[in-house]
């Protein structure tokens, strides 16, 4: 008698457990769908930028200042095609919106950088399973060209001379 209902108090354990580790998985699944979101339109011309044909804004981690040609930020972006073919994208757009390359790196991830007028765009490409990837696009002002307004610099006056830290 006491083992039977040790057993029934372990089916009964065992069966909540289970319950309640689905009901995690799917607040999970739940969850990643609602970061996950595809770009519309409006998205699109707000970034000003080619973008990959299908692909989703991570929304929590997409920071976004500004409108059009002058928005500055952080986009991360989920693809369904392979790391090298969205870099082959990011590539072949850019420069035909007026991007020049500076440089790429390839790695675990691909690394592009480009600049246009006073502006740089930084992409990193992730791969991840199944031939699918993430990209990271960061654009914002050039660094020289804000810190030499914000510090009153004159950038035809350089000196050999190195600065003194006191």
């Amino acid at each position: 008698m006491f083992s039977k209902s040790l057993s029934r108090t372990f089916v009964y354990i065992f069966t909540i457990a289970l319950l309640s580790s689905c009901a995690n998985m799917q607040a999970m699944i739940e969850s990643q769908a609602q970061e996950e979101q595809e770009i519309s339109v409006e998205q699109k011309l707000q970034v000003a930028i080619p973008l990959p044909e299908d692909s989703k804004y991570l929304i929590n981690k997409t920071v976004i200042f500004g409108e059009g040609s002058k928005f500055s930020g952080i986009l991360y972006l989920q693809h369904d095609k392979s790391a090298d073919d969205i870099a082959n994208f990011y590539r072949k757009n850019l420069i035909s919106d007026g991007w020049s390359e500076i440089g790429i790196v390839r790695s675990r991830f691909i690394l592009i950088n480009f600049e246009k007028e006073n502006r740089f765009a930084t992409i990193k490409v992730i791969r991840t399973m199944f031939e699918k990837s993430e990209s990271e696009i960061t654009i914002g002002p050039k660094s020289s060209t804000q810190l030499e307004k914000s510090l009153e610099i004159d950038s035809n006056s350089s000196s050999d001379e190195p600065f003194i830290v006191q």
